[in-house]
């Protein structure tokens, strides 16, 4: 995981400082290494101060790389092709790099070690659509001359651009956009008004910016459309063989996100999803450590040291103390770029679990982030399947997952690379995904909710856990609780909890500004 960001220039030539300061307002996603591509020319260094005096100019496009170093020891970006008129900055993890690399070879001389480098040969050879992973990346192609960005299916990796008269830019966090927009562009420093100005480049789309005459393309569903996947994947397979088939899915969905692993972290609320993945990652990784964060007496604490004893797992929990409460509010709050009531909420537990796990020295957690949407595990899924009938049901979850990059993934990505951590959702697994989709309505939901996913998981866990019910995030960590205590601090009861939320928005950009 890494940040990218760059600039194409409409207009006028503008200070390079301003790629660099991007850069810098991104440093905390990639504090291993960086590398920015200025015009013809490119800088490899590890510490900001080594261009802090570069005093040129930005004529035509400019991008860059902040690396968090997993995959390799010679991974520094932008990365070339052999003849270095193609460069690519890439944030993310390409699961079936090996696979790739195996025939690219016969055509291609990689020049680094690391998994995203057979992603600019597989631009090369017109077969992007091969990439499995999670990934957000931009592609300039001199002789083309034009910039290519792309987004994994699901969005698991956030992508953000904004287009103004003077010029183009992306980048892997709207703050970043927001530095642009207010000293280029003289916006007014509101955080509402910021980002109406910036776009989300949609999930399983590219878009491709053309320099000579500054049009935009966007090709959306550039893979697999698993909108219609239900259509697509049908199968006839009995409840026991879809078992199997979905059992065997899963674990290789998590056996592709750790097999580059000695350890890993998962983020843990004792429920179904995310202990059924700390067991199957236990199958492959040698240390396995579980994070818990909660209010004192939360459920998700109570839990998550149930399932430490049961899987013989070792645990690191924290109990949010009320003197901390207006602390992890507020740095939510800047991670996210928004303010939101329930995106805070859950993301502090999210954020306060990778804190953890920074601290301990691991750059990579999982997440059980996807299994609800995914199998129908919220109420309005059952209300729904019972009330409308199934293809209701189906074209509910399909929104669901459409909808999952804005809703969650975003946030729950900035929430762990404030610490510098990545995190890994592996029921977003393209396979898992399909191997679903595909199964019977009532394989997934009928008297119980997650059907077939706790079926599965109980061959793992004990049942207290695998059947245990649905409980929203906010409410088993008690993230909602903090929220409010401390509105209440500043005079804010539950009644005037957006005037709360105003005040959250106008702190969110006074921080900002005075920390450039």
């Amino acid at each position: 995981m890494c940040s990218i960001s760059g600039i194409i220039i409409k207009e006028q030539p503008i200070p390079v400082k301003y790629a660099i300061d991007m850069m810098k307002i991104l440093k905390h996603r990639g504090r291993d290494s960086s590398g920015m591509l200025i015009d013809d020319n490119i800088i490899y260094f590890k510490d900001f101060k080594d261009v802090e005096n570069l005093n040129v100019d930005i004529k035509n496009i400019t991008i860059g790389h902040n690396r968090l170093a997993i995959v390799g020891k010679y991974g520094n970006q932008p990365i070339p092709n052999e003849d270095e008129n193609i460069w690519l900055v890439c944030n993310g993890e390409i699961y079936n790099y090996i696979e790739l690399m195996e025939y690219l070879k016969e055509n291609h001389e990689f020049k680094t070690d690391t998994d995203n480098e057979v992603i600019i040969h597989l631009y090369e050879e017109d077969k992007l659509e091969e990439l499995d992973g999670d990934y957000a990346f931009a592609i300039y192609d001199k002789l083309k001359n034009i910039l290519l960005l792309a987004r994994d299916p699901f969005g698991v990796k956030p992508l953000f651009y904004v287009d103004t008269k003077k010029y183009f830019a992306f980048a892997s966090e709207r703050k970043a956009l927001w530095h642009l927009l207010i000293n280029i562009d003289n916006c007014k420093k509101d955080l509402d008004i910021l980002n109406s100005k910036i776009k989300t480049l949609k999930p399983n789309s590219q878009l491709i910016y053309y320099l000579d005459n500054h049009r935009i393309e966007i090709i959306e569903n550039f893979k697999d459309d698993f909108k219609n996947l239900n259509n697509n994947y049908k199968t006839n397979l009995c409840y026991e063989e879809a078992k199997k088939y979905l059992e065997k899915a899963l674990k290789n969905a998590v056996l592709k996100r750790v097999r580059d692993l000695y350890r890993v972290g998962v983020i843990c609320s004792g429920g179904v999803d995310s202990s059924l993945i700390a067991k199957l990652a236990s199958l492959y990784c040698k240390e396995v450590i579980l994070y818990a964060v909660g209010t004192e007496n939360s459920e998700d604490l109570i839990y998550a040291e149930k399932l430490s004893k049961e899987l013989n797992l070792p645990l690191r929990k924290k109990i949010i103390s009320e003197n901390e409460y207006e602390e992890y509010v507020f740095k939510v709050c800047r991670a996210i770029d928004e303010v939101d009531l329930m995106k805070i909420g859950v993301g502090i537990p999210i954020y306060v679990a990778s804190e953890l796990a920074n601290k301990d020295g691991l750059k990579v957690v999982l997440s059980g982030q996807g299994a609800d949407e995914l199998f129908g595990g919220y109420a309005r899924h059952e209300r729904v399947y019972k009330e409308k009938g199934e293809e209701e049901f189906k074209k509910m979850l399909i929104n669901d997952l459409t909808n999952i990059y804005k809703v969650n993934l975003e946030r729950d990505d900035h929430c762990t690379m404030a610490n510098g951590v990545e995190l890994r959702v592996p029921f977003l697994d393209e396979d898992v995904v399909k191997v679903t989709l595909s199964l019977p309505t009532n394989y997934l939901i009928s008297d119980l909710r997650k059907r077939i996913l706790r079926d599965v998981a109980s061959k793992y866990l004990p049942d207290y856990i695998a059947y245990r019910p649905k409980k929203a995030a906010q409410y088993g960590s008690g993230g909602e609780k903090i929220i409010y205590k401390v509105a209440k601090k500043y005079g804010f009861s539950k009644k005037k909890i957006n005037e709360f939320l105003k005040l959250l928005k106008n702190r969110v950009i006074e921080d900002f500004i005075k920390n450039i």
